[in-house]
């Protein structure tokens, strides 16, 4: 038995929490440290007999001490051992430790609750995790979250149809069990959020490390370094505290609503509301939205989805009360648009005619009447929220290839460590020092700016994709663009433009012109059947305000007929002679492939108007004409979409309307036509498909559309290669055949058997369609190599393309899935990489971020003010961008020019007016002092520049940013957006393996360099570290900030640390720079004689071997970042990132100039003695082949062992390549490094 049913909790276990004396990071030391003491004072020459000792006993319990208590701060199966027992009984428990499903937040120790309740004398037992509330079941024994009726899965929708009011008496329990309708997110306080980093492993251990320092009296080192750390921490707190506030005010404020409880309509506030409440939708407000999640059962609403979805285009929500009652509730196809969304905002409703049923009144708001599924952190919204802020934030560095990586870089520390002290040892050397030299030894290969390096990577990434309107709510698989296998993308409103254009009608008239188009501006006659269907068959809707708001495919069409739509679903001709009402609207299906209008003529007929796919439509009709299946598919072989139009009339009385089902409406029609549109090609499709065919991506289509249309645009945009025979594998007069498009060949095959290897060996193009992928199921042998070699998925529903992407992922490929985020939602969630595109343009993006851009400058002036008021100072002109928000006066200078430039005309009798108040006096605040004025101006003026920082920041994420549909949101419509993606991708994988490659060879310098200046009794003077440490950090900064190039290479980045290149790269350079330590080292002692015996303890005094050791670890790190920098083919090349660039140049001249002595005041200040000329030589000549020789050994293993071969998938056949793609890759591409 599943102790926590939810599919987000992977696994649970109670325990009981242990009292504070018997916790293990408290009883074995209340005993070890007394012991210790009465040693050290009474036992001191008998037990410990020296300092080393003293210090290596006392060192080790107090970080064992501090190890035990971190480790609960680190580890939950750590804190879990540490501070509690596990239990197998409820009663015995307080605490659960949970495990969230993988990339859903992080395991946790969370307290259970009990609660008794008087009134009837019962004990609730729950826990929250995750902003979730989990109730014990004591008949299931196991915690679950609140039931809510809609996530049964076989409701019915009658149980919606006919609800029963809540009465009173249910109120309390129901509280208990829902908890009020609002986002509780208490945000933290600074010092709580900086506790929570600063017990994080790796800020620990830089602790650790500065306090190493300090015992090796490198104060300024250690301060510097210190102070450097806190502030990056605090910088990311506050980041997070910002973040946090932003999610705190993502909840819809409280406010009235009437609901029908105890029977009879009464107001409550909304955060009161509870799951099956009956409740009145009336109109938001403009700062507010619908309370919570719900299904309308009377009346119909116009809902714009933005904050949810994403898509700003409004929907018609139809009452569900016209379905069939015993049906089961299908939230994600027919019953969608009787779904209304908590956040999304109503801007209008339409009040039912009559009562919801004989015993619910109409509410007297005249709203429309729904009845609440979900509130809370339970709606959609909710969901929303909880994924912002629980998904996996960053790339970790805890993961095993870089536990293993780190563990690779110990064993050459340990080995480091044991040589210095075996020889110390054998040499007679204090034992203390030696002992704090070995573990600064063992330290120093431990990178702790890697999980710094690596945020960063990433949150350039994010702050790059926002440029261009592209907001990610999971950053961890940001890099999972850069190693993609497959990009899958759905066919209308991703490659081919949402607005699709109107050809005309075909398959009228005679057989000689049935494939004739006719259109109203052609002179041939429509029928006024066709038009009537084209005038019903909609969902358009007209708002108060005047706007026709639906699918602008629809919009289109009525246009077409210059037909319009008026109040009450009244649709007019262009003479208004004739009218058509919709009565009933049976709305579109994507796996019905069809949609239906009941609707009147004004001439009295009743009639049927259906549209939908040719093939769907073609089994409903009384007869099917004579060149039906020729003529829609020779358009869509054109790439044209075709909608087949259908009508008959109908005699139905107001109550057979209301209770029809839908296979009578949609049975024995007659054919009125096909509607004909073509899909324009969006812009940047063909050369973002071109991009990505070219940088070892394969390219694929999952559209619902027909597959004629699907493989014509594939090859338009650069899916199919149009040289080469393309076959449809579909059902073929009921049966499963391979077929040209022109179906001039076809051959059957059998499902039960494994298909014909000659159709799926590459050499041929292959389509495959839903209802083939049916017969065929997806356990079918074949089925591999159909997703190994199809380029086209045509008429597949939803659900199978879901599927579909789940297949690529077993097979082990890296997915993307671009599609419109309202019918491809499961794709886009199963991919590894899904991408909604919305349909916003840039002009109205630039629109909303001027907006936002005044908003701030708003707050940011209010602050001012405030500020220069708190010194008694007047108050700053009002800026120029503002000036319009203001009165008039004579702060207000600009007001003129503010309001004419919003296309305000102001005559000249008003412009008099403001010249007069504008040359009015300001009258000021009493000032305290000149000094304080200046004060208040500098931290004023510091204010305004803060609103223009941060344009490299993480962004703060905002509902209506993030879609519900996908973990990448692009606002805008263009599929470039794909591009950015990857081209982000690979840039952030990239700098995680450089990161990796540069602080392992500079860690396993260090750690070198200081054994071999321990051992000679030296070590670096806290100067030099600091110089080294603030010269290299610009360097280190640099390096993430490399920008992306332009061309996506055909080269990929490499997927891992643990390859030939990379570990062979990287040992190779190894090797050099210690082959240039020991011949430094051995020629300084030709100069210089080793002392047979130093004391490590005394003062830091300057040296050959120093100086010659310092520069050369200086030169050895400007070497490795300069080497192992990826630039060209992924990112800038070193010249192409200027701060890098120069940063290198200075560091190497830095370096250079030190060893030739070029600037003998610099050697003075760093305390490096002068060298002999000869020596100069030798040394200036080592650190220039350091450089070359690690270039060169870079430079040889990528050549021969870096694996940048695509996956099998993504290798197109060689006749679908230019020559110029097909070449190997020159060695020019990679030249500019």
């Amino acid at each position: 038995m599943t102790l926590v049913s939810s599919p987000s909790i992977a696994s649970a276990s109670l325990h009981r929490e242990l009292s504070s004396l018997v916790k293990l990071y408290i009883w074995p030391f209340v005993i070890l440290y007394p012991i210790f003491t009465y040693a050290y004072v009474l036992k001191y020459d008998t037990w410990i007999t020296g300092q080393e000792w003293t210090f290596l006993f006392l060192g080790s319990i107090m970080t064992t001490h501090a190890l035990t208590w971190l480790g609960t701060h680190w580890n939950v199966n750590f804190k879990s051992a540490v501070e509690s027992r596990l239990v197998s009984d409820i009663k015995d428990a307080d605490l659960i430790k949970l495990f969230p499903a993988p990339n859903c937040g992080a395991a946790a120790m969370v307290p259970i609750v009990r609660k008794v309740y008087e009134s009837d004398s019962t004990t609730e037992i729950s826990f929250v995790f995750q902003k979730r509330r989990y109730i014990w079941n004591p008949e299931t024994k196991s915690f679950a979250p609140p039931h809510f009726t809609i996530d049964d899965d076989n409701v019915t929708v009658g149980e919606f149809q006919t609800p029963k009011p809540v009465r009173s008496d249910d109120l309390e329990l129901a509280y208990r069990v829902y908890g009020p309708n609002k986002f509780d997110i208490p945000v933290p306080t600074f010092s709580e959020l900086f506790y929570q980093h600063a017990v994080a492993p790796f800020f620990v251990f830089q602790i650790f490390c500065v306090a190493l320092w300090c015992l090796d009296e490198k104060w300024y080192y250690s301060i510097f370094t210190l102070i450097m750390l806190v502030m990056f921490e605090s910088t990311v707190v506050w980041q997070r505290q910002r973040t946090m506030t932003e999610f705190r005010g993502m909840g819809l404020a409280p406010y009235p609503v009437q609901v029908y409880r105890d029977n009879a309509w009464s107001e409550i506030q909304s955060d009161q509301l509870l799951p099956g409440d009956i409740v009145s939708v009336t109109r938001s407000g403009e700062d507010s939205g619908l309370a919570c999640d719900m299904v309308l059962i009377a009346g119909t609403c116009i809902v714009n989805e933005a904050m949810l979805s994403g898509e700003s285009t409004p929907l018609l929500k139809e009452s569900i009360q016209l379905r069939e009652s015993a049906a089961t509730l299908d939230m994600e196809g027919e019953d969608k648009n009787s779904i209304l969304s908590g956040g999304t905002k109503a801007l209008q409703v339409t009040p039912p005619e009559t009562n919801v049923h004989s015993d619910i009144p109409p509410p007297p708001d005249a709203g429309c009447v729904a009845v609440v599924t979900k509130t809370g952190f339970e709606t959609a919204q909710g969901t929303l929220v909880r994924v912002m802020i629980f998904a996996t934030e960053h790339v970790g560095v805890g993961n095993a290839e870089a536990l293993f990586f780190i563990l690779f870089l110990l064993q050459f520390a340990i080995a480091a460590s044991y040589y210095v002290w075996t020889e110390g040892v054998r040499i007679d050397r204090n034992r203390s020092k030696l002992l704090l030299d070995c573990v600064l030894i063992v330290t120093s290969v431990v990178p702790p700016e890697l999980p710094m390096e690596l945020s960063m990577a990433v949150n350039s990434s994010l702050a790059a994709l926002s440029k261009f309107y592209i907001y990610c709510t999971e950053p961890f698989r940001i890099p999972f663009a850069g190693r993609l296998d497959i990009c899958c993308f759905d066919k209308t409103g991703t490659l081919t433009e949402e607005d699709l254009l109107v050809e005309g009608i075909t398959g009228l008239g005679s057989e000689n012109d049935f494939m004739s188009i006719r259109t109203a501006a052609s002179g041939a006659a429509i029928p006024d059947q066709t038009v009537h269907v084209l005038a019903a068959a909609h969902a358009l809707v007209l708002l108060d305000e005047g706007d026709v708001v639906g699918d602008p495919m629809e919009k289109n069409t009525l246009a077409s007929i210059q037909w319009t739509v008026g109040a009450h679903d009244v649709i007019s001709a262009p003479s208004k002679k004739e009218q058509v009402t919709v009565r009933r609207r049976f709305q579109f299906s994507s796996a019905l492939k069809r949609s239906s209008s009941i609707a009147s003529h004004s001439s009295g007929r009743m009639y049927v108007a259906t549209k939908g796919a040719p093939e769907t439509i073609k089994k409903m009709l009384v007869s099917v004409p004579k060149g039906y299946d020729e003529t829609y598919k020779h358009y869509t072989r054109a790439g044209k979409r075709v909608l087949a139009l259908a009508s008959k009339d109908v005699k139905l009385s107001k109550d057979e309307l209301i209770h029809i089902d839908r296979e009578h409406v949609e049975s024995d029609l007659v054919f009125a036509g096909f509607l004909v549109f073509s899909c324009p090609i969006k812009p940047d499709a063909k050369e973002t498909i071109k991009m990505l065919n070219e940088s070892s991506h394969r390219c694929v289509m999952i559209t619902g559309d027909n597959p004629l249309t699907g493989v014509h645009v594939a090859k338009e945009v650069g899916i199919l290669y149009p040289g080469r025979k393309t076959y449809i594998l579909d059902l073929f007069n009921g049966k499963l055949a391979f077929r040209t498009v022109d179906e001039v060949e076809v051959d059957y095959a059998d499902p039960a058997k494994p298909l014909d290897s000659k159709y799926l060996d590459g050499t041929h193009d292959v389509c495959v369609t839903g209802s083939a992928i049916s017969s065929l199921t997806f356990s079918h042998p074949s089925i591999g190599d159909i997703i190994r070699h199809a380029w086209v998925y045509a008429r597949v529903s939803p659900s199978q393309k879901e599927t579909l992407v789940s297949h690529m992922k077993d097979l082990g490929y890296m997915t993307l899935m671009c599609g419109d985020g309202t019918n491809d939602v499961g794709a886009l969630k199963q991919a590894h990489v899904g991408v909604a595109l919305l349909n916003g343009t840039v002009d109205g993006m630039k629109k909303m971020a001027d907006n936002a851009r005044i908003t701030t400058l708003q707050n940011v002036y209010n602050k001012q003010c405030e500020m220069m008021r708190k010194w008694g100072q007047k108050d700053p002109p009002i800026p120029m961008a503002i000036a319009h928000l203001y009165p008039p006066g004579p702060l207000n200078v600009h007001y003129v020019k503010a309001m004419e430039a919003r296309g305000v005309e102001l005559d000249e009798k008003t412009k008099a007016q403001v010249a007069i108040l504008s040359a009015q006096p300001v009258v000021a605040g009493q000032p305290q002092s000149t000094a304080a004025a200046t004060q208040a101006s500098a931290l004023a003026d510091k204010l305004v520049g803060m609103s223009s920082e941060d344009m490299d920041e993480a962004p703060t994420l905002k509902l209506g940013d993030a879609s519900v549909a996908a973990p990448f949101t692009s606002k805008l419509a263009n599929v470039s957006a794909v591009t950015h993606i990857v081209r982000q991708g690979r840039c952030a994988l990239v700098t995680t393996i450089q990161m990796y490659k540069i602080l392992a060879l500079n860690c396993l310098i260090s750690a070198y360099t200081l054994s071999i200046l321990f051992f000679a009794g030296c070590k670096t003077s806290d100067s030099q570290a600091t110089v080294c440490g603030l010269l290299l950090s610009v360097c280190f900064i640099s390096i993430s900030r490399g920008k992306p190039i332009e061309k996506l290479s055909r080269e990929r980045p490499q997927p891992g640390i643990f390859n030939i290149y990379i570990m062979g790269s990287i040992l190779g350079q190894f090797a050099v720079h210690i082959v240039a330590l020991i011949y430094i080292r051995t020629e300084v002692y030709k100069i210089e004689p080793r002392e047979n015996l130093t004391d490590l303890d005394r003062k830091f005094e300057p040296s050959i071997l120093n100086t010659a050791m310092y520069l050369l670890q200086l030169a050895s790190q400007l070497s490795t970042i300069a080497v192992n920098y990826q630039g060209r083919p992924f990112r800038e090349s070193i010249r192409e990132n200027r701060p890098l660039y120069f940063g290198l140049l200075g560091v190497g001249a830095f370096a250079f100039a030190c060893s030739t002595e070029f600037m003998p005041e610099i050697n003075e200040q760093l305390q490096l003695v002068h060298m002999p000329d000869v020596f100069k030589v030798q040394l200036t000549t080592t650190m220039a082949l350091d450089l070359g020789v690690c270039w060169l050994i870079e430079l040889v293993l990528k050549h021969f062992f870096s694996d940048y071969k695509p996956s099998d998938v993504a290798q197109r056949h060689a006749t679908e390549i230019d020559d110029d793609v097909r070449e190997p890759l020159p060695l020019e591409e990679k030249k500019n490094q």
